[in-house]
């Protein structure tokens, strides 16, 4: 009779036994799979809640103070095409999500009552698109032309179904519509109005420009500051660049525990199933014990019986392997449905983890089978049957 059939009829005789070690696979395989796949989906869960914090990388005109930048001194600017220089450089991935920006204090801006504030007005370019790095979600703040967003404090001076309006450097009265009325909480732009760069550059006169732009700096291993700097002054030796370090180890503190967790939690579980599964193999091989010793007594080789014990372990390991990666996944996305609000619909089957764990769970479970083998043959058929 063939090993296979062998493996087959000994699995079927004894298959409350069977089904135990199939049923540990299956669970070993699962948590790690469901574990993985829901670790992928808090890492893109994680980024979307804290890219909500805004980016955190700022480039000024060179000789830029950053304390009357922030206060009324808007003089330096520099061409918006820095931006397109940066975006379509094949070499240039040291920061991603570049927005063009125009950021100026408007004194005495009129409200429908005739009121008088100061308010800020902060113009946005499209973001880049860096056809030269890997596509990503948009995070930059897209503002269609002829629209603005109001900040929380300005809305509240503006009835609803009102247009925004406000002089521009022409002397003309500029109207725009409302798109939104923003929350509580957003900083400066509380006091600001958020526009199209286009429409802001036409009104203030300033065509082209900007003195301001925001992006994401990457984690690189020689400094966040220092190879954005290095690679931005390359190509742009008049810009200076400045991080806003509190949200930049915010995203980097976040991304090294998910992956501390992820790189602790999986081996722990393999190895304790690994462990589980060398008991049950171990009680299994016990079980066959008089199998065993007939085989070695009728001349049957010691091979051909660690054969036999590692053969069930690889099958018990490939078929456990897909139905818990099945299992797993089905785990993950009803669980991820309740635990993320944004990435829930983005928890899908991964297929290579499936191809993965056909190929190592086989690995593993004929290892954790490896030493109930040896134990096997090295039992004396004579003493078995004798013993009988």
């Amino acid at each position: 009779m063939s090993l296979f059939k062998l493996i087959i009829k000994e699995a079927g005789y004894r298959s409350v036994s069977t089904l135990i070690i199939l049923l540990t696979v299956i669970i070993a395989t699962l948590v790690a799979i469901s574990i993985f796949t829901m670790s992928k989906a808090s890492e893109d869960e994680t980024r979307k809640i804290m890219r909500e914090q805004g980016l955190n990388l700022f480039l000024f005109p060179k000789g830029t103070e950053t304390i009357d930048f922030f206060s009324y001194d808007y003089s330096a600017t520099f061409d918006e095409e820095y931006v397109d220089i940066l975006a379509n450089s094949e070499t240039f991935d040291a920061v991603r999500h570049l927005v063009g920006m125009l950021q100026l204090i408007v004194p005495g801006w009129e409200d429908p009552q005739g009121r008088k504030h100061n308010i800020l007005l902060v113009g946005y370019k499209d973001e880049a698109i860096q056809p030269y790095l890997n596509r990503q979600e948009l995070m930059g703040t897209d503002v269609e032309r002829g629209t603005v967003r109001l900040g929380f404090d300005i809305s509240r001076f503006i009835p609803e179904e009102s247009l925004f309006r406000i002089r521009g450097e022409d002397g003309n009265i500029h109207e725009f519509l409302i798109t939104e009325r923003m929350q509580e909480g957003r900083g400066m732009l509380d006091q600001g109005v958020a526009m199209n760069l286009q429409d802001m550059q036409g009104m203030m006169n300033m065509p082209g420009k900007i003195n301001k732009i925001e992006a994401l700096g990457c984690v690189c291993h020689d400094g966040r500051v220092i190879n954005a700097r290095r690679q931005i002054n390359q190509f742009l030796p008049d810009v200076e660049v400045k991080e806003l370090a509190s949200i930049a180890n915010a995203r980097e503190n976040q991304r090294l525990m998910m992956n501390k967790y992820g790189s602790f939690i999986i081996p722990f579980v393999i190895f304790a199933s690994l462990l589980i599964s060398g008991f049950l193999f171990y009680e299994n091989v016990k079980s066959r014990k008089y199998e065993i010793g007939v085989l070695l007594a009728l001349g049957s080789g010691r091979g051909k019986v660690i054969g036999l014990i590692l053969g069930k372990a690889f099958m018990l390991g490939f078929t456990g392997a897909i139905l818990g990666f099945f299992a797993g996944t089905g785990i993950a996305d009803y669980f991820g449905r309740e635990v993320f609000e944004f990435t829930a619909q983005n928890i899908r089957p991964r297929w290579n983890l499936l191809v993965a764990g056909m190929a190592l769970s086989p690995f593993i479970f004929m290892l954790a089978s490896w030493i109930p083998a040896l134990i096997a043959v090295r039992w004396d058929p004579a003493k078995i049957l004798s013993d009988t």
